[in-house]
């Protein structure tokens, strides 16, 4: 009996020893990241059965275990998953809010300074000086430009570089955990049935480390190592062994830094962007998608639509010199051009073919007239973009027949009316096609299109250029079926039209993409069109003498007249190079028997008529005629006559300065919905928006992560005034056990010395 009372002691005492350095354990690591709080399973030991019943033979410790929760643990690393990517891309958004945002660096302010420089030449057109302050507004709008432009490159350079820095770190992990598989499996191989409790917390330390990069996935193997995988399932750790990432150029954008997967033959995968989420390397491969890319490509179109249209409207007028105005804004890819010819198109590096393709932004007006000698209507090209032209201005570079239709840089025009009679020339149909207007004012009739026969031709056309042009990028796959664009904005498959002029082109949504070569199948390529049109911008003109705030012709009434006739100062609605600068003077003369206006002076206005169904005395009368509008009106009499011409002197005319200053307030943008500010107004409520949404959605899954985090420190984390509490008990259990030991031993030297 002496002999079961010292086991039991002793076994009591070993329990108690076990336990006293369980619990030191635990309160030695309550500040260490990631451990779990331990504690001793402690069991009976078999009993002896005696006749008298079963006594017992004391206690054993079967294991220290750890207090555990893998469900627990799962919803921390998916709440702090989410954390790491909300907190990734806020930091960076909120830069790109904070600056465009800013009343001293925004565009607003520089856009706003450009046009009150317009309207102060069209306030005083003959002033040198507020020509100048023109220019300088336009410098410093270009400048501006740029300097948002470069900020933002800054920031994808920075972005590239956290990438890297990212995958240095995750690779880091990575190698770490396959080591402390290692590590578990030495020490599991001596008994299989005991879990390397402290290896288990430093490994799903890691783990957790790990997911705050980047969002894992962990399978258990059955020799008790974990697997894990990013992605769609590529391995980052299999067992013992770990698999590296590389940040490197994409293969289809050497401007973007992606991530690649190592393979063991040495080759790198590139990991589809998209399924690398969750963690800082998930923040910043959506944030440079989602904010970045977008904001770029918008500012970018915004400097396109910007040149091109200011462009298109002081070409309309005329200079102190007297000249046509040029191009006030250029791209150092087409400086003499109002088009903008630099985009960015980038071949995938693993293009098989030998294919060449280039692109450029369309905006284009064009002339249709009637020839009525083929009895089609032939198409001229009135932009100043050579590039694409294929004769000389004036040319006609297509033709389409009566009834039918053409597209032409993407742009579909279509006769929708009755067949023009076959009149001599030039009395013949004419039409202004400006594809970048609404749809109400795209196609502009000629004011002699009425016929002596009553039919009435009638043109219609779809949309291009700068309203089409969109803020996304595309890729162009070529396929067993041809070239395939796709909008990478929301993944749309486009149906681009495939163009007679130029051949091997398509084109869609504003861009032309011409094909030289031979692709293969599966060769793909990236176009970004506006993503550095904001860095190449440049003011075109530094002479305040150029700058072309007249128009180039003016109108007066003859004053032998004797009715009252009158001639408004008309207005310049295209560039038709045929037919203005005018060759001389243009002489309007009524005829009062047929109530006609007939047209002598140069080509291509000689012999051209105003028939009676265009003028209606006593009325407003808008004329249009070969790219110039103007108004008749009063009640004229026989041969009383009105003129257009050549306007020599005209260096107090402002109306082509008006008509830039208008620029500001017309909806031209978006699909004619916003102003030029208001567009870019819309870029600074988008990232505004977006930098709220990331904010709220950050405080959100913290929140969340913070109950998680308590729920599992509420589970496993080490409680000191418990641990206390358990040491002064395990005291106790040990002091009484050895006292159990002691009465044991005294009893036991009893039985010895009565027997002895």
């Amino acid at each position: 009996m002496a002999t079961s009372i010292i086991n039991n002691g002793l076994t009591g005492l070993l329990a108690a020893q076990a336990g006293i350095l369980t619990t030191s354990h635990n309160i030695s690591n309550a500040s260490t990241p990631g451990y779990s709080r331990q504690q001793i399973v402690q069991t009976t030991n078999q009993p002896m059965q005696t006749g008298s019943g079963f006594f017992g033979q004391g206690t054993n410790v079967q294991t220290v275990q750890r207090v555990y929760s893998s469900y627990l643990t799962g919803s921390v690393m998916a709440a702090q998953t989410q954390v790491g990517q909300m907190d990734a891309y806020l930091a960076q958004v909120q830069q790109i809010d904070n600056m465009l945002a800013d009343s001293s660096a925004g565009l607003s302010p520089a856009l706003s300074d450009f046009f009150k420089g317009v309207q102060d030449v069209a306030a005083n057109p003959s002033s040198i000086p507020a020509r100048q302050s023109l220019l300088s507004a336009a410098q410093a709008l270009a400048s501006r430009f740029q300097s948002v432009n470069q900020n933002l490159d800054e920031q994808r350079q920075g972005v590239n570089e956290q990438i890297t820095s990212e995958v240095t770190l995750i690779n880091s992990y990575t190698s770490q955990l396959a080591a402390v598989n290692q590590q578990i499996i030495l020490a599991s191989s001596g008994n299989s049935n005991q879990q390397p409790n402290d290896l288990l917390d430093q490994r799903n330390q890691l783990l957790q480390d790990l997911n705050k990069e980047v969002r894992v996935t962990t399978a258990t193997q059955t020799d008790g190592t974990v697997s894990v995988f990013i992605g769609n399932g590529q391995p980052v750790v299999m067992g013992t062994s770990s698999y590296s990432l590389v940040a490197q150029p994409s293969t289809s954008d050497p401007q973007e830094t992606v991530v690649g997967l190592k393979a063991i033959n040495g080759n790198v995968i590139e990991l589809q962007q998209s399924l690398l989420t969750g963690g800082t390397l998930g923040g910043l491969m959506a944030f440079r998608s989602e904010s970045l890319d977008s904001a770029q490509n918008q500012l970018g179109r915004i400097a396109v639509d910007l040149a091109q249209t200011v462009n298109a409207q002081h070409a309309l007028g005329q200079d102190l010199n007297g000249a046509l105005g040029g191009s006030l804004f250029t791209f150092p890819a087409n400086a003499s051009s109002n088009m903008y010819a630099y985009t960015n198109l980038y071949a995938s590096k693993n293009n098989t073919g030998n294919a060449v393709l280039t692109a450029q932004v369309i905006q284009s007006d064009y002339r249709v007239v009637y020839n009525s000698g083929t009895n089609q209507y032939d198409v001229f090209r009135l932009s100043a973009n050579g590039a694409m032209a294929p004769a000389s201005a004036g040319s006609a570079i297509a033709s389409f027949p009566v009834g039918g239709q053409i597209a032409i840089d993407g742009v579909t025009i279509q006769d929708t009316g009755s067949p023009p009679s076959a009149g001599p020339p030039p009395d013949v149909a004419g039409f202004t096609v400006k594809p970048g207007n609404p749809a109400a004012t795209r196609v502009v009739a000629d004011s002699n299109n009425f016929e002596a026969s009553g039919n009435t031709a009638s043109l219609s056309s779809t949309q291009a250029g700068g309203g089409a042009l969109t803020a996304s990028d595309y890729r162009i796959d070529y396929t067993s079926s041809g070239y395939v664009v796709t909008r990478l904005s929301d993944n749309t498959v486009l149906a681009p039209t495939t163009n007679s002029v130029p051949a091997n082109s398509i084109t869609f949504e504003g861009v032309t993409v011409q094909m030289t070569g031979t692709p293969r199948v599966g060769d793909s390529y990236i176009l970004q069109p506006t993503r550095e049109a904001a860095r190449d911008i440049t003011v075109n003109i530094s002479d305040p003498r150029l700058v072309a705030a007249g128009a180039p012709f003016r109108t007066r009434v003859d004053s032998g007249n004797t009715g009252s006739a009158a001639i408004d100062a008309g207005s310049m609605v295209t560039l038709d190079p045929t037919a203005v600068p005018l060759g001389g003077t243009v002489t309007l003369t009524y005829a009062s028997a047929t109530n006609t206006w007939a047209i002598s002076g140069p080509v291509p206005w000689n012999g051209k008529t105003i028939p009676s169904g265009a003028f209606t005395a006593g009325q407003q009368n808008v004329i249009d005629l070969n790219g110039i509008r103007f108004t008749l009106s009063g009640v004229p009499q026989n041969g009383d006559k009105v003129y257009l011409e050549p306007n020599s002197s005209g260096v107090s005319d402002n109306r082509n300065a008006q008509a830039l200053g208008a620029l500001q307030t017309t909806r031209l943008m978006e699909g004619n919905s916003a102003t030029f500010e208001e567009a870019y107004s819309q870029i600074v409520s988008q990232i505004g928006n977006k930098t709220r949404e990331v904010t709220v959605t950050g405080k959100a899954q913290q929140a969340l992560a913070n109950q998680a985090n308590d729920a599992v420190q509420q589970l496993s984390g080490v409680n000191l005034d418990e641990e206390a509490a358990n040491l002064i008990r395990y005291q106790q259990a040990y002091q009484a056990s050895a006292k159990m030991i002691d009465v044991g031993s005294k009893l036991f030297d009893t039985f010895l010395s009565a027997i002895g």
